[in-house]
């Protein structure tokens, strides 16, 4: 999706591809390029007012959620997209933080408005997505329990025809407001500008095997984090097709593979398990696929196993963050390689400091953490990103995953990184997935407890578990515990949720 001039400008993410070819499927709906382009210009012509400020969004995944992205880019705005699955006090929070001046919602999230307060939607244009059609008042706008100026429908916005005439925003305006899943605190503000966002498409072309107009790319991931973003705008900035999906539910994937063979997946480990595993699977299902790529945390070595015996596919796995995506990639991992996230991409450079940490700085990387200078300057040192992550690079120049600094399990005076745990555990060949987090221990300071997911149709005892392991590690990374689950909890980034983890302790 490169230039020899360098990536494809964002706010110009349409431009040049073919005016009738298909680039998105929805259910029933298709949409041209052409189409597209066109409710992105009325949309955009209609934000002029708002270049520079915050447009924020609740939308399920669907073309109106394409749409507002793109006309964002065109205009200027700042596209904030929010998670639907937000309770109304984590709506209230995020209005709070963002101040839009633009609040689009889906039709089904009205709701979660009428119990924010009425302060945070003063001044807020807000509009209504969805098949519905929205009630009016004999001024053109629906009342919503007497806040703001009402309500809107978004269609005739995107249908005007207009085209907007304002000059396209520069590489360095921003253009995204990522709110990061919290698996760890409070969500934080991530801010690109136009041209690391458009770097991080670049990037991850690149690291799918340079993504072009042929490919047809089924996205499940939710548009509303960055996943589902990088995979639908790459594609598109290619001038390729997008099969979206509104989450993963595994007849309609599985119906989408075989009704619009696509030729790229993008998608977190546990989609992947889901179908290796699902009952009748079948190799057929994955016939018309090029790659199949997965990033978040470890991917365990059994479903590695498991996918590549099914499918004759490897998983190519990647590593990024919503601060920097796509850093590295591994394409074709080996069926007991566990850990690898490969060599850099797009321009990535990858380094460890003196504690093991990496540390990456690139064209993709973010300006900044929303109106958090403290933070954003926290995070940097000489200009290089602080990751949070553990790692060490071979002779061969790949690059390692070793797990997360403060993950890390201190038991007495010894230090554990739950990866190197987990690794011993994956290695068992009953076990599907697992996760190692510490525990507070009144004699040891903390120690590691497992949760583990068996693979399906075995048995697997944690005293069988424990003996295995004891050949296999140090005494001390024993984990104290073991728990089995179906499966284990997953943020909505894809990442296992370690706090869940804990709280179940």
């Amino acid at each position: 999706m490169s230039t020899e001039a360098g990536p494809v400008p964002l706010s110009g993410l349409l431009a040049a591809h073919a005016p009738d070819a298909q680039c998105l499927i929805f259910g029933d709906r298709r949409w041209t390029y052409s189409g597209l382009a066109a409710a992105t210009d009325a949309l955009a012509a209609e934000m002029a007012p708002v270049s520079g400020e915050r447009v924020a969004f609740m939308l399920p995944n669907c073309p109106e959620a394409v749409t507002v992205y793109l006309a964002c880019f065109r205009s200027g705005a700042v596209a904030a997209p929010f998670n639907t699955r937000y309770a109304p006090a984590e709506v209230e929070a995020a209005l709070r933080r963002a101040r839009p001046r633009w609040l689009i919602v889906h039709e089904s999230l009205l709701g979660k408005l009428e119990e924010v307060q009425q302060e945070v939607l003063t001044g807020v244009r807000v509009l209504v997505a969805g098949s519905g059609e929205v009630p009016v008042t004999d001024r053109g706008r629906a009342p919503l329990a007497g806040r703001g100026d009402g309500l809107e429908p978004l269609a005739p916005l995107c249908a005007s025809g207009a085209r907007p005439t304002a000059p396209r925003p520069g590489p360095d305006r921003p253009a995204l407001l990522f709110f990061t899943s919290g698996s760890t605190g409070p969500p934080k503000g991530v801010l690109h500008s136009q041209r690391s966002a458009s770097a991080m498409l670049s990037s991850t072309s690149e690291a799918m095997g340079d993504v072009g107009s042929r490919d047809v790319t089924q996205v499940c991931d939710p548009l509303a984090h960055v996943s589902g973003f990088i995979e639908t705008m790459t594609t598109l900035a290619a001038g390729g097709t997008v099969v979206l999906l509104d989450g993963f539910e595994l007849d309609s994937f599985v119906t989408g593979l075989l009704t619009h063979r696509p030729t790229l997946i993008c998608t977190h480990l546990d989609v992947l398990a889901q179908l290796v595993h699902a009952p009748g699977a079948r190799g057929g299902w994955f016939s018309s696929l090029r790659g199949v790529y997965a990033g978040g945390d470890t991917f365990p070595a059994a479903l590695q196993r498991d996918f590549r015996d099914l499918t004759g596919l490897a998983v190519g796995v990647g590593w990024g963050m919503t601060e920097a995506i796509w850093l590295t990639v591994d394409r074709t991992p080996g069926p007991d390689r566990e850990g690898c996230v490969g060599v850099p991409v797009g321009g990535a450079e990858v380094r460890t400091d003196v504690t093991g940490e990496l540390l990456v700085r690139g064209p993709m990387l973010m300006t900044g953490y929303w109106e958090d200078p403290r933070l954003t300057e926290d995070s940097f040192t000489g200009g290089w990103f602080r990751t949070g992550d553990l790692g060490t690079q071979d002779p061969d120049g790949a690059w390692w995953f070793e797990g997360r600094i403060k993950d890390l399990i201190v038991r007495r005076t010894s230090k554990i990184t739950p990866g190197e745990v987990e690794a011993a555990i994956n290695g068992h060949p009953d076990v599907a997935a697992s996760a190692v987090v510490a525990a507070p221990d009144a004699d040891e300071g903390q120690v590691p407890v497992a949760f583990v997911v068996p693979s399906p149709g075995r048995e697997l005892t944690p005293e069988g578990l424990m003996a295995y392991l004891r050949e296999r590690i140090a005494a001390y990374k024993l984990p104290a515990r073991i728990h089995f689950l179906d499966r284990l909890p997953l943020t909505a980034s894809g990442k296992i949720d370690h706090s869940d983890l804990r709280q179940l302790l």
